[in-house]
């Protein structure tokens, strides 16, 4: 709906055409870097997840998100703790989620879920994971 509207407003297909292919192998690109889960994140506390998730990297003691709808949105966080979180309700992606509580560096505190096969990854940022 929102293509035909642009090109209504003269915008090119050709030019739509190659925003969407841009995007999909930029998207395509970071995921199959080595390292890269797919994780949902939100604010600690917050009602709803998002509906896209994110991708993430552990480096050390840092986690690496990247997200928005080309993943060009990076953050980059210190991890001080990583503990157990129980999801009250499961975000769409990724599947068979594990909640974790993850404190940062800085005194924030994200809710993540992640896949159960990758939470190892998530884990080892900041050591053993506190019950």
């Amino acid at each position: 709906m929102i293509w035909a509207l642009l090109a209504i407003l003269g915008v090119p297909i050709w030019l739509i055409v190659g925003a969407l292919i841009a995007i999909w192998q930029i998207r395509r690109t970071i995921k199959r870097q080595p390292g890269v889960f797919e994780v949902s994140v939100r604010t600690a506390g917050a009602d709803k997840w998002p509906r896209l998730p994110s991708c993430a990297r552990v480096i050390r003691d840092v986690l690496v998100l990247n997200s928005g709808v080309a993943l060009l949105r990076t953050e980059i966080h210190p991890v001080d703790a990583v503990s157990e979180f129980d999801l009250d309700e499961t975000p769409r992606k990724p599947a068979d989620a594990v909640g974790r509580l993850v404190t940062f560096g800085d005194g924030t505190r994200r809710e993540v879920a992640v896949a159960a096969d990758q939470v190892g990854e998530l884990d080892r940022a900041a050591g053993p994971v506190r019950h």
